[in-house]
């Protein structure tokens, strides 16, 4: 692994790159650019910034309206508010239009820890999946999200960047590319798949590395397109192993493991899936680890998971 990195920031310098390589950019934002650390393109793009103040459902009309004038708008606040607060706006004018529209739902998940269940997004990529023609994506590095907004820039068509507030290493080696739709093992092994999205590839990879000592081979995969992911991928990385298991900060409903789950049932129904995320309930204010470990992401679930899973298979 690498040097550490803070992934809003990573998005920050990049959102700034954008801009000054390409004048259609634009940043838009609901009283929060310095929690989401959009005020250095502010600076660097004067005249190409706006914060529209406390006004989350004006952020995707007024972002579609920009896109069907020819530019690229990237729009800005807390998951939690760019897609539950803003739903039918992005459906009709974002969506529906397939305007070129970037919504970046940031500190998604459990990783506003304190503000409590108001401010956790658990629920915003099973919203953005079930629209048609939106992508998905959920980094898990700084260095994957910087590509992503880049790729983000040159995509015609609307796209949701979650973002949770995470500080992790460096998982991609120098010379790596993201490509859309694309799934990515971070380590290989012959008895149980684990599939994370965003940063919870760093605990997979704990897990594995713990499993390994007692002599079960886990294969880890970053997911970091949630949409679309095309079955392929998946049946890939399932036929190489016994089983499988997802991780997410999101509800098990509609998110990553619905996901896998979905290709699991279709293609490869001869092998079992557990998922691990949020059940059927809201959640209460604490640290974010706490949190994680509360609701059934601590390492010994994963590790019980798979236990229960090989002795089952």
């Amino acid at each position: 692994m690498g040097e550490v990195k803070d992934v809003t920031a990573a998005y920050s310098e990049a959102l700034v790159e954008v801009g000054l390589a390409d004048p259609r950019v634009m940043a838009l934002d609901a009283d929060l650019p310095d929690s989401c650390m959009t005020e250095p393109f502010y600076r660097a793009c004067p005249g190409r910034a706006i914060d529209l103040g406390v006004a989350e459902q004006s952020l995707p009309t007024f972002a579609a309206g920009l896109a069907l004038v020819g530019k690229v708008p990237f729009y800005n606040t807390f998951a939690v508010f760019a897609v539950g607060r803003s739903f039918d706006m992005i459906r009709l004018s974002v969506a529906y239009a397939r305007a070129n529209v970037k919504i970046v739902g940031h500190a998604a998940g459990l990783s506003l820890g304190y503000a409590g269940p108001s401010h956790h997004a658990l629920e915003d990529v099973a919203m953005m999946r079930a629209l048609p023609g939106m992508v998905v994506l959920q980094p898990a590095d700084a260095e994957e999200c910087r590509q992503m907004v880049w790729w983000m820039k040159d995509y015609a068509g609307p796209v949701y960047l979650r973002l949770t507030r995470a500080r992790v290493p460096d998982v991609h080696a120098a010379g790596w590319r993201f490509e859309m739709g694309r799934t990515e093992q971070l380590r290989e092994g012959c008895d149980v798949t684990l599939y994370t999205t965003g940063d919870l590839w760093v605990q997979a990879l704990r897990v594995a590395e713990r499993l390994a000592g007692e002599g079960i081979g886990v294969q880890v995969v970053n997911v970091s397109t949630l949409k679309p992911l095309p079955p392929g991928e998946i049946v890939r990385h399932a036929r190489a192993t016994r089983c499988g298991t997802t991780m997410e900060d999101h509800h098990v409903v509609g998110g990553l493991g619905s996901a896998v789950a979905e290709v699991y049932a279709e293609f490869v129904p001869e092998r079992a899936l557990r998922r691990l995320g949020i059940r059927d309930t809201f959640t209460e204010s604490d640290d974010y680890d706490v949190l994680r470990a509360h609701y059934g992401l601590a390492d010994e679930d994963v590790v019980t998971a798979v236990h229960s899973l090989l002795g089952s298979s």
